[in-house]
């Protein structure tokens, strides 16, 4: 009997430390991966010029964004390729329920710049451009929108959509949790493409996302 339960105990033992093999491969497999999926999200906040009052007004949003990163060779330079909605949204003034919603959608492409390859406290600079189309929605701000919301869409005022393309840099903050790289990301983006003929007109942003890997 003891020699049964001495053999059960080392065939515990072995399967305990197969778990942790296991769960350390899949860890060093992690820190390995070269090319990976991505979602992103983000709060924006920065200035628009609205031309019917001749005045700046600040404008704040969110954005998401699903994309790839590519580095092959796991290098300390790499690039990265996505695609991107913004959502933007300002008052005309604090009297009145006019208001005027940004949405700015396209692709866009940065290059990134690590100078720290912890895998857990992982820092880089990147640097990129986005080509999108931006439209602007007007339409009366309602108090609830919930029951509201009918008549608040049909409210919807389409303007014309024009062509942007836009600067984008920043620094990148990343770390493993629970297995998935998590980036912490905050920079600006700079409008380099006018909208000379729109009601109204961005020109910077400044932003902090969160992104996964998977």
């Amino acid at each position: 009997m003891n020699g049964l339960k001495k053999e059960r105990q080392g065939f515990y033992k072995q399967v305990h430390y197969l778990r942790i093999l296991i769960l350390s491969m899949s860890f060093l497999n992690i820190l390995n991966a070269e090319n990976l999926s991505y979602m992103s999200s983000s709060y924006q906040i920065g200035t628009v010029f609205m031309r019917p009052l001749n005045t700046n007004k600040l404008l704040q949003g969110a954005s998401i964004l699903q994309g790839y990163e590519v580095n092959p060779k796991n290098d300390w330079a790499y690039s990265r390729y996505y695609f991107f909605i913004d959502y933007g949204n300002v008052l005309f003034n604090n009297d009145s329920t006019l208001q005027a919603n940004m949405f700015t959608y396209g692709v866009g492409g940065d290059f990134m710049v690590a100078y720290a390859k912890n895998p857990i406290n992982r820092w880089a600079f990147f640097f990129g451009l986005q080509l999108a189309a931006n439209t602007w929605i007007l339409n009366n701000k309602v108090k609830d929108l919930v029951v509201n919301t009918w008549d608040s869409l049909k409210d919807f005022n389409f303007h014309n959509t024009y062509f942007r393309a836009i600067g984008k840099f920043g620094v990148q903050f990343r770390t493993i949790v629970l297995y998935h790289k998590v980036d912490v990301e905050i920079g600006m983006k700079i409008f380099l493409t006018p909208e000379r003929r729109s009601l109204f007109e961005r020109s910077f942003l400044f932003f902090v996302s969160h992104s996964w890997h998977f």
